[in-house]
């Protein structure tokens, strides 16, 4: 599996350049460190602000904004992971809540999704009283497959490989 240079490299080049630059000058180094604080700022507005506008949409009730922002939240942070230090992890229950309202609201997309979690167990929290093996897959065939019934009957063409389309389309 190939690894990215990105998270040594960038972090270091940050903070290496104004360095170097401070053994010339001390106004080299207010240049140097003003740039890398520049690059440091747009590289986080690059990643969050996509997320802060669909926020703000979700919140108004728009229910496709509720959909992307559940996508946003489970796979922001695999792409700030390319270049930051500290691993990070998807919020992938804070997803499933974002798509929950979504299906809520009878948005097709969202509604199937939610169905095809459940029905397969991905990403979705624990239920109450769950008496079956413990982990985090959490299988729930019957309550998932009456979601997916329900998408289709809110006019929803479903792809024919549900468990891939989480994996492949949703989650990239």
């Amino acid at each position: 599996m190939p690894v990215s240079p990105c998270p040594c490299v960038f972090p270091l080049l940050l903070v290496v350049v104004p360095l170097l630059f401070l053994a010339k000058s001390r106004k080299a180094f207010r240049r140097a460190a003003a740039v890398s604080a520049s690059v440091l700022a747009v590289l986080f507005l690059w990643v969050y602000v996509p997320g802060w506008v669909l926020m703000v949409q979700a919140h108004r009730g728009d229910a496709a904004a509720m959909y992307d922002m559940a996508r946003w939240t489970e796979n922001h942070d695999e792409r700030l992971g390319a270049f930051v230090l500290w691993t990070v992890t998807p919020d992938v229950l804070g997803g499933y809540a974002w798509l929950e309202r979504a299906a809520a609201q009878d948005y097709p997309p969202a509604v199937w999704l939610v169905g095809v979690r459940l029905k397969y167990g991905i990403h979705v929290p624990q239920p109450p009283n769950w008496r079956e093996a413990a982990g985090n897959v959490f299988p729930q065939p019957a309550r998932g497959q009456a979601e997916i019934d329900r998408s289709i009957r809110l006019g929803f063409q479903p792809p024919p490989d549900e468990e891939r389309y989480y994996w492949q389309v949703y989650r990239r």
